[in-house]
């Protein structure tokens, strides 16, 4: 496997962030990233790396509690919620300004929306939006009540609506830099969020400083500074010598250790994210469920988690993770490692000396865990069985471009920003979101569209339930993913980050953070 070296920008912005002693000045927080932010504008984010640095910057009508995906009040003070499911009305807090001085008002908030919704509007041109059929495709109209009332009026009802405007891609940000800047706004962010965006020299860093004049009182740290290092041993070293205060994704057998290190916290939680390769079903042996069902037999999941991942992950037999509660269903069909069954499935499906395909493997990316290291495993097992895969390398933002072009198969994790399941199912196994949304495979079950689909307008949560078990047990028959693992939230910091809170959308939230 070819190692990355940790890019000379990098280094250099190391040196130049750290003083003689090697430590991060006292007041500014160093963190080191997977990979590189692909874009600040709020809509048109698909990436964990982006939004870790967007969501200091922006904010949404609501938010989330730190620790939890429980509601709590964001730029909206209150809202009210009709009993039909339909109106959706937003008190807005008063007196809030974005970071180039305009106020956040109602048409502040319509003009965000409008701008996805409205494929006439001029500034529709000035975006993709991955996320806007799921989310507000079922919205009938918008209106500005008075300066801080804004109404929203379903055509139907979304059971979680409410939820989807705490997800980034309906962050609000100034109306204003999105008229100045057009296409360019994916490098001037302003919001109105505890941090505003300092200087970006990408390949090096993204400096973020304190807003002094954040309405919820500003952070206790002056600066966030986000380096992005690919390289696992590099993120491994530099939080080890101190040059930077938190990271993620290190090598999985170096955490005992660390564990150990008295300057260190490792902190630690179950997830409800899903590591997965997507298979494309429009490919002429692909769209044959037997043999995708194959390849889910050939590939030994349990030893991946063992000498790779280390105990950092549980083998995923759905979807949905356990961390989902009652919407998980732990009876799904199995794919235990089994190469002879996988030679069964390929012969009896015309492929018995075997198959060509091409494999889509990011060299880092968001909670992509050790992708390299995974797709070679997956690589080996497949030529096991006759499935010669061929690995594709590519940086994250070149990958995510690739990804829905529709490769033959692609690596590729999810780590919900929501803990309803329709922002899991519905978002990656509907055929309403054939890229470019994020049904990559192009997986099309007419019984499971009907049961995702009910299921996002259901408001009865036992028969919600029972939609989602049924979707789960359908998809995991149909295998249109080789489903791995659900990882575990893995972040160390060094023990001078005081009061830092894993949550479970891996959001690094910074507004509580103390530096000691």
């Amino acid at each position: 496997m070819r190692r990355h070296p940790i890019a000379l920008g990098v280094v250099l912005a190391l040196v130049v962030i750290s003083s003689a002693s090697a430590a991060p000045p006292r007041d500014t927080m160093v963190i080191g990233l997977v990979a590189e932010p692909v874009t600040m504008d709020p809509p048109q984010i698909t990436d964990l790396n982006s939004t870790r640095v967007a969501k200091r910057i922006f904010e949404g009508l609501v938010g989330q509690e730190l620790g939890t995906y429980k509601l709590v009040p964001g730029l909206a003070r209150s809202w009210d919620i009709s009993k039909d499911g339909l109106t959706y009305t937003f008190h807005l807090r008063p007196d809030v300004k974005f970071h180039d001085g305009t106020p956040l008002t109602a048409d502040a908030v319509r003009f965000v929306f409008e701008r996805q919704l409205n494929e006439q509007s001029p500034y529709y041109k000035t975006g993709t939006y991955p996320y806007v059929k799921g989310f507000l495709g079922n919205v009938a109209s918008l209106e500005t009540i008075d300066p801080h009332t804004v109404q929203i009026r379903l055509k139907a009802p979304l059971t979680p609506f409410i939820q989807y405007l705490a997800h980034h891609s309906l962050y609000i940000y100034s109306p204003e830099s999105l008229k100045k800047w057009g296409t360019d706004v994916v490098k001037h962010p302003v919001g109105t969020g505890p941090f505003k965006l300092e200087t970006w020299e990408p390949g090096v860093k993204v400096v973020l400083s304190r807003n002094d004049q954040y309405w919820g009182g500003p952070p206790k740290i002056r600066q966030a500074v986000y380096v992005p290092i690919l390289e696992a041993q590099a993120r491994l070293t530099a939080i080890m010598t101190g040059e930077i205060d938190l990271t993620l994704d290190v090598p999985p057998d170096a955490l005992d250790g660390l564990r150990r290190d008295p300057n260190l916290v490792v902190a630690e939680a179950d997830s409800s994210a899903v590591w997965y390769v997507v298979l494309n079903t429009r490919h002429p042996a692909l769209k044959d469920r037997r043999v995708r069902q194959a390849l889910n037999f050939a590939v030994n999941k349990d030893a991946m988690l063992r000498d790779i991942l280390r105990g950092t992950a549980i083998v995923a037999t759905s979807p949905l993770s356990p961390v989902y509660g009652a919407f998980h269903e732990p009876n799904t069909s199995r794919y235990p490692f089994n190469p002879e069954r996988a030679r069964t499935l390929l012969r009896e499906a015309g492929y018995p000396n075997g198959l060509e395909l091409t494999f889509l493997v990011p060299e880092s990316g968001s909670g992509m865990q050790s992708p390299v290291e995974m797709g070679t495993v997956i690589q080996a097992n497949l030529a096991a069985v006759g499935v010669k895969a061929k690995i594709q390398t590519m940086e994250w933002g070149a990958y995510l471009r690739k990804y829905l072009d529709g490769p033959d198969m692609a690596e590729m994790s999810w780590n919900p920003s929501i803990g309803d399941p329709d922002h899991m199912m519905y978002m990656l196994l509907s055929s309403d979101r054939f890229p470019p949304a994020f049904n990559a495979g192009f997986y099309q079950n007419a019984r499971v569209d009907d049961l995702l689909r009910k299921g996002r307008t259901t408001l009865d949560e036992s028969q919600r339930i029972a939609m989602y078990r049924e979707a789960q047990r359908l998809v995991t028959e149909d295998a249109p993913w080789i489903i791995v693992d659900h990882g575990k939230q893995v972040i160390v910091h060094r023990a001078r980050v005081q009061h830092f809170k894993l949550h479970p959308n891996f959001d690094l939230v910074l507004t509580p953070v103390e530096l000691r």
